[in-house]
């Protein structure tokens, strides 16, 4: 695919000004970190932002946030969004392809998609099961990993950078991500992995 947008890392100045600008407006408020806690993982070394513009225009697209974990080599994209008048042009599938490009010195990047078999209303139901169709026809593989996180339970998906291992020990790596990310009480109040019977 002939790209028309390309790839930049964000600095933290200009992914708080996505964040105001756009992830306020793409994300429920009970989905969205607090930028203090995001500037406080980025400035530990574990937190990146990338922005996806239009060629000729240099308009943002979307853009990705992610959680990095060195224990691990391992990606957890926090959040990903196509801004609001980009969408439905292809974006989404190439700013993905522009991903997998980019960070291939790590070994794998976690998707955490909101469990459409525990979705109470069958349109959730259905805007979950089309989140999860978009990232599988992008190349990112459904796992059997299930997890809990503040009240929400997920799928585990992996999209395998730098090594086709990426998805090995799922759960274990997901937890080792959210132990950086969240204060001990609060990860062990918020976090869990689900065991389906």
């Amino acid at each position: 695919m002939n790209q028309i947008i390309y790839s930049k890392p964000l600095t933290l100045e200009e992914a708080r000004a996505v964040y105001n600008a756009h992830a306020q407006h793409d994300f429920p408020d009970n989905e969205l970190k607090p930028f203090s806690l995001i500037e406080k993982l980025w400035n530990n070394g574990c937190y990146k932002g990338c922005g996806f513009y239009e060629k000729g225009t240099g308009l943002l697209c979307a853009y990705a946030f992610t959680m990095a974990d060195q224990d691990t080599n391992m990606l957890l994209l926090d959040y990903f969004a196509v801004c609001k008048e980009m969408r439905e042009k292809g974006y989404g599938s190439m700013a993905i392809s522009l991903l997998k490009q980019d960070y291939t010195m790590w070994d794998g990047m976690i998707f955490e998609v909101e469990d459409d078999d525990t979705a109470i209303a069958e349109e959730e139901r259905h805007i979950r099961k089309r989140r999860i169709a978009f990232y599988e026809k992008n190349g990112v593989v459904m796992t059997k990993g299930r997890s809990e996180a503040f009240g929400v339970d997920y799928k585990l998906m992996v999209m395998a950078l730098g090594s086709e291992a990426a998805g090995d020990r799922l759960e274990e790596k997901i937890t080792s991500v959210y132990k950086k990310m969240l204060p001990q009480k609060v990860f062990a109040e918020s976090f869990r992995i689900r065991n389906e019977s």
